[in-house]
């Protein structure tokens, strides 16, 4: 029973993200998923929720995360011309941007480290 309102609560916090989501779409474009992470994340750190209720649910959520790929790995599957018709543009995103989130990353860990280093 504690498993099903660990889920209950989950979606519900993903329900109030998808009506924030159809409230808001006229302004800007987010999927209620998101909106209902980050709600979930603001309700967590503002201990709202107790980890403790979304602990267990969460775990097994984790836990089986690959499940969760199955269906994007069957949609790319069935977009294989367009992606081979794009596969130059792809490349060369997927090049760029990698690089860019290693330096900006990068970048973030260094000025982490010498705030650290200035508190010690």
């Amino acid at each position: 029973m504690k498993i099903f309102n660990q889920l209950a609560l989950i979606l519900g916090v993903w329900a109030i993200g998808e009506y924030i989501s159809s409230f808001i779409q006229n302004i800007v474009v987010i999927p209620g998923s998101i909106i209902g992470m980050v709600l979930l994340f603001i309700l967590l750190q503002f201990k709202v929720i107790k980890l403790e209720r979304v602990n267990e649910i969460s775990d097994f959520f984790l836990d089986n995360m690959a499940i969760f790929f199955i269906p994007a790995g069957v949609s790319l599957i069935n977009s294989l011309n367009l992606i081979i018709d794009n596969i130059f543009v792809l490349i060369v995103s997927i090049v760029i941007s990698t690089a860019m989130v290693m330096y900006i990353t990068g970048i973030v860990v260094e000025k982490m480290i010498q705030k650290k280093i200035k508190e010690s």
